[in-house]
């Protein structure tokens, strides 16, 4: 009997000593994984940064019509007033125009506060809305490239995620196809995007005819820091990766016959339970 109650107090003590290990792994764990939360919004931070100098350049060129029109309309005062023409007309005239290009100016800086103002939770959002919205910020740059984008979806396919940092996923893959173009030199340059939908996700996939991705890299290029530009950061394709793993989705990568199509995949809102709405029932 005296032995049988030492072999339980030992097996107690063991007990203990495993609660206590499996306590510390846990609680090394939970530290962990809020430090690769943390490196990942440092990640998405420095990324937002590496392309700000980019997105600063195109305000620029966005507002270069606009500020040539204003500057125009306060030469012609000067000369209408030299010739004792202006009136209530011209003056009515003369400020529905600049109100129109200081708003076309003022738009401009409102699509790029909101793309980089980034999002604290989870929320269901419009897919394509996310996509228009890079779109947006970066016609400047297709255009000057003469990058055709044809964008097919139908419905509003809802998703569930972070917008804001879907719409720089989207601007990266955008960005990444913009150089294979610029670099290679193609001709014709065109960019399909449609968006489909399984039992649980959305998947947006993006086509485009850039002449694909070498065989001996395309395993590669969403690892962090690979590039093979000269200036460039190799973090674009790999935060691509994880913002949408931080939104159980996934991003895949093939060649087509003359190009190369990405495939991003985020949930649907209607296949996951929402916080807000759990709390309900």
């Amino acid at each position: 009997m005296e032995k049988l109650n030492k072999n339980e107090e030992s097996y107690r003590a063991l007990a203990e000593k495993y609660e206590a290990v499996i306590g510390i792994l846990e609680k090394r764990i939970q530290e962990e994984m809020a430090k690769n939360k943390q490196k990942v919004q440092i990640l998405i931070k420095q990324s937002k940064l590496a392309a700000m100098g980019e997105m600063i350049a195109t305000i620029g060129h966005q507002w270069r019509q606009p500020l040539t029109n204003l500057s125009l309309l306060i030469q012609d005062v000067k000369e209408t007033s030299e010739f004792g023409e202006i009136n209530n007309q011209y003056i009515d005239r003369f400020t529905r125009e600049c109100m129109i290009q200081i708003n076309h100016m003022s738009s401009t800086i409102n699509d790029f506060r909101k793309f980089y103002r980034p999002n604290k939770e989870k929320t269901s959002f419009s897919l394509a809305e996310s996509i228009e919205d890079a779109l947006s910020v970066f016609s400047s740059s297709l255009k000057n490239h003469d990058i055709q984008v044809e964008f097919e979806y139908r419905g509003r396919q809802i998703a569930y995620g972070y917008p804001n940092e879907y719409s720089q996923v989207v601007l990266n893959i955008l960005t990444n196809a913009r150089d294979a173009f610029v670099n290679r030199d193609i001709k014709n340059r065109k960019i399909r995007i449609k968006i489909t939908e399984t039992e649980d996700h959305i998947i947006a996939e993006f086509i485009d005819n850039a002449g694909g991705i070498e065989q001996e890299i395309i395993n590669m290029i969403f690892d962090p820091y690979f590039t093979t530009r000269a200036h460039g950061t190799g973090l674009g394709l790999y935060m691509t990766k994880m913002i949408l793993e931080n939104m159980n989705g996934s991003v895949q990568v093939a060649n087509t016959g003359d190009g190369a199509r990405f495939s991003l995949s985020v949930p649907k809102v209607t296949s996951v339970i929402i916080p807000e709405l759990a709390s309900v029932f």
